[in-house]
């Protein structure tokens, strides 16, 4: 079976020490079965060492944390003792595979990065070229985390050719897609949104100042950032349309994604500091407070589902 994914996935390594919002903290990390045979199979001095910080929950074993939310393996040069010792095999599968995000189509498998990983983040939104998939090789064995039974693939990509026009801007791109698909975000107001996204689960303080923030009237011009808003919603359209599973569900997913892009424009209006860092930060943290919480997702989702 093939497996695809964007042609700019071959660009992503990660960048372990350098990394400013590392994965390896902050982050529950399970340990898989095949991996604790693994740790099981070593010496006893490195298992005790390695299984010692280690615990059951819910039925699942894991790493524990430090009182600073730190993984028992990450070194203070912040990288991976397990790497460094006994190479990338003997990580967990939530490491390994970590931003990685897949798709399991009845002929296919596609897969892609998700923005919670800062240089996944950098690689998407500064890609120029248009977006397309390629094939690759190495993860024919993996674990997939959506069965799609609908196959979304020809409207998904007559929706990224639309976003990636150069004769229409970000707005009427986003107008355009809304009156194909009867899609809308404006059943409620700005302020409204915000009322929603307060009330789901906040993962990061950060983010629900953000949200708090926000409310404030002044409105800057953000107009020489639409190129990333642009990559923003192709990257949302990719993700999150691919895997619908009915018509319906396809147009709830693009309004997430409209939504999105919205919500991103209009926090980032009323910020402070207009840079492509802050823009960044911000879009990160979306997507680890919004993306990467099925609830939350699926919470946002159905309030379209609810109206379509």
């Amino acid at each position: 079976m093939k497996i695809l994914a964007p042609k700019y996935y071959s660009k992503f390594k990660c960048i372990a020490d350098k990394c400013r919002h590392s994965c390896c903290i902050d982050w529950e990390i399970d340990i898989d079965s095949e991996t604790y045979v693994k740790y099981e199979s070593l010496s006893e001095e490195a298992r005790e060492r390695i299984l010692k910080n280690t615990e059951f929950s819910d039925k699942n074993r894991k790493f524990i944390l430090d009182k600073e939310g730190r993984c028992p393996n990450l070194c203070d040069n912040g990288l991976c003792s397990l790497i460094l010792q006994y190479g990338e095999s003997y990580l967990s599968d939530i490491c390994r595979l970590h931003p990685r995000f897949f798709i399991d189509f009845p002929d296919r498998r596609e897969m892609g990065l998700g923005l919670v990983c800062e240089e996944a983040l950098r690689i998407i939104l500064e890609d120029e070229e248009p977006f397309l998939l390629t094939e690759i090789s190495g993860f024919e064995k993996e674990r997939f985390l959506i069965d799609c039974n609908y196959d979304a693939t020809a409207l998904r990509n007559c929706i990224i050719e639309l976003t990636e026009s150069k004769e229409l801007s970000l707005n009427e791109k986003l107008h355009k897609l809304e009156n194909k698909y009867s899609v809308s975000t404006e059943f409620y107001s700005y302020i409204e949104w915000l009322d929603v996204y307060s009330k789901l689960e906040i993962f990061d303080s950060e983010w629900e100042e953000i949200l708090d923030n926000s409310r404030c009237t002044t409105i800057e011009n953000i107009s020489e950032f639409e190129v990333y808003f642009e990559r923003f919603l192709k990257y949302m359209v990719f993700r999150h349309v691919s895997g619908a599973s009915s018509y319906d569900n396809l147009k709830a997913r693009l309004g997430f994604a409209i939504l999105s892009v919205r919500m991103i424009m209009n926090i980032f209006a009323r910020e402070k500091a207009l840079t492509k860092e802050r823009l960044f930060d911000i879009i990160r943290l979306y997507s680890s407070e919004i993306e990467y919480s099925e609830d939350n997702t699926a919470a946002l989702i159905f309030e379209f589902e609810s109206v379509v």
